[in-house]
C-alpha cells in the first residue's frame, strides 16, 4: 500500500525545497556526492551556509567518520567543514559521533505560519545593509564570532546575499529614534521566510521581537511563511507563541576555523 502523505510530510518536503531552492541561488557549483549533494559560493568560501554537504534523504546508515572524509574531500580548499543532515533520525544517530570528533552540532528548527496575521504594527523599512551596527553587534556576542575582521567579513556576505536573494528589513526604534531590532524577509512565489531576527539586549522582554516577526510576516504577504530557530533555544517557543508550527529538523555539523 502507497504511504500517504500528511500534512506534517508536506510541511517538511516544502522546508527542505526551499532551502535547495535558496541554494540554488546563490551557490555557483551545486554537484551531486555519493551522500547527496555538495553547495559551493566560489565567491564567498567563508559564508558557510553556502559551502556545504547536503546528506539528503533516508537515513543510510552512514558513519559520522565517512561524512567527515567526505567533507575532507569536498571542502579540503576551504577552512571550514559542514555537513547539513536532512533526514532527523539520522542527525539524531549522527550527532554523537560528530561531537565526539570534535565538531559544533545544531538542532535547526524549521517553522511555518499559514496565512497572514490581521493588526500587525507597522515597522518602518529600510535598505538591508542599515541593518549592519545591529547584526555586528549580534555577531560580537555569538558562539561562532571569531573576531573583529571576520565579523565584518560576514556582515559583508550577508550585505551581498540579501541583494542576490531580494532581501527586505523592517527596523523597530525607541522613543528617541535610535534602532533597537531588525528583522529580515523575503518571498518567492507563495512562500516567504522570516531569515533574521535581533533585538538589542536592553529592549528584550518587552515584545519588540514578537513585533518584528509579526510585521515582516504581514509585509511579506505570503500564504506560508518560514522562520528557523534554534532548536535548543528560546526562540522557537516565541514563534511558536505566534503561531508558527514545526516543519522539519534539519541537523548541522560544523568544524570551525583552526
Amino acid at each position: 500500500m502507497a504511504r500517504t502523505t500528511t500534512k506534517t510530510d508536506a510541511a517538511r518536503q516544502r522546508a527542505i525545497a526551499w532551502r535547495h531552492a535558496e541554494h540554488a541561488r546563490i551557490c555557483d557549483v551545486i554537484e551531486p556526492h555519493e551522500y547527496g549533494t555538495s553547495v559551493q559560493c566560489t565567491f564567498m568560501p567563508t559564508f558557510w551556509f553556502f559551502n556545504s554537504l547536503r546528506v539528503e534523504g533516508p537515513d543510510t546508515g552512514v558513519s559520522a567518520d565517512a561524512l567527515v572524509h567526505a567533507a575532507d574531500v569536498v571542502q579540503g580548499h576551504l577552512d571550514h567543514r559542514l555537513v547539513e543532515v536532512e533526514d532527523e533520525a539520522a542527525g539524531r544517530r549522527l550527532r554523537p559521533g560528530f561531537e565526539a570528533l570534535g565538531w559544533a552540532a545544531e538542532r535547526l528548527a524549521w517553522l511555518e505560519l499559514e496565512g497572514v496575521p490581521a493588526g500587525a504594527p507597522e515597522l518602518e523599512e529600510v535598505p538591508f545593509p542599515e541593518t549592519r551596527p545591529l547584526r555586528l553587534e549580534w555577531a560580537s556576542g555569538s558562539v561562532w564570532d571569531t573576531d573583529p575582521e571576520a565579523r565584518l567579513r560576514f556582515s559583508e556576505h550577508e550585505d551581498r546575499t540579501a541583494g542576490l536573494r531580494g532581501s527586505r528589513a523592517l527596523i523597530a526604534r525607541d522613543e528617541g529614534g535610535a534602532a533597537v531590532g531588525f528583522a529580515s524577509f523575503r518571498r518567492d512565489g507563495d512562500t516567504a521566510e522570516i531569515e533574521q531576527v535581533y533585538v538589542t539586549e536592553s529592549r528584550r522582554g518587552h515584545g519588540t521581537g514578537g513585533a518584528l516577526v509579526t510585521a515582516a510576516v504581514r509585509a511579506a504577504g505570503a500564504p506560508a511563511t518560514f522562520i528557523v530557530a534554534d532548536d535548543e533555544g528560546d526562540s522557537k517557543r516565541l514563534y511558536q507563541r505566534l503561531g508558527f508550527r514545526e516543519a522539519w529538523i534539519q541537523h548541522v555539523f560544523t568544524r570551525k576555523p583552526g
